[in-house]
């Protein structure tokens, strides 16, 4: 006889209770904002009692709270996955701010919050703990690149993976698609030094002193 294999649990009517607040909660905040919200519209969102959210959350602000580190996880999940995938030791970079860029315009409340529309929670995005988990990532990776020689070895990956990433989650969303455009700036200058023919058939520089710039 085989043995059924077990069925992974399925979420509880509590937990799909508890998630349906949260949808409506990231969708309303990052359309309305935090004050122009109230707690009744997304119950009423979230198809449940007005009196229900509260059995999940205590009050406003720590559903705001709840809703932003559910829909900030998003995008960072969106950098980690973007990590693994990439194989290029020269692209991996580039890769991760362009992912997250694109991802916060499918996450509209942390959309708001790096755009500056809700400044006294803007620092709340460095401390969720899918940030951590990205950090580590990018320390990961860097250490595997300083073990295939394309970063230098005196650099301290876990100081880079906090300083890195504080840095661009603090300067906003406009920032970062600031920092894209320069990104997709120095690869274009890299193709183009590529070109022999547009330096008069001879290379304008080598393609990985690009960097300097």
């Amino acid at each position: 006889w085989h043995m059924a294999s077990e069925a992974p649990p399925s979420h509880t009517r509590g937990e799909r209770t508890r998630q349906a607040i949260l949808d409506a909660a990231i969708t309303r905040f990052g359309r309305d904002g935090f004050r122009a919200t109230s707690v009744a519209e997304i119950a009423r969102d979230a198809g449940v009692g007005g009196t229900v959210t509260y059995a999940y959350f205590p009050n406003k602000e720590a559903l705001f709270t709840a809703a932003l580190d559910e829909d900030a996880a998003g995008v960072i999940e969106e950098g980690v996955s973007s990590l693994l995938e990439q194989p290029n030791a020269g692209a991996w970079r580039e890769t991760l701010i362009i992912t997250l860029v694109d991802a916060v315009e499918r996450h509209p409340l942390a959309r708001r919050v790096l755009a500056g529309l809700e400044p006294h929670v803007t620092e709340r995005m460095l401390d969720i703990p899918a940030m951590t988990e990205l950090r580590k990532a990018v320390a990961e990776r860097l250490r595997s690149d300083q073990a295939a020689g394309t970063v230098r070895p005196d650099i301290d990956p876990v100081l880079i993976g906090v300083t890195l990433f504080g840095i661009q989650i603090a300067i906003r969303w406009y920032a970062l698609a600031y920092i894209a455009g320069l990104l997709l700036g120095w690869r274009y200058v890299a193709f183009l030094c590529r070109r022999p023919a547009l330096w008069g058939g001879r290379a304008a520089m080598p393609p990985e002193r690009t960097d300097d710039l």
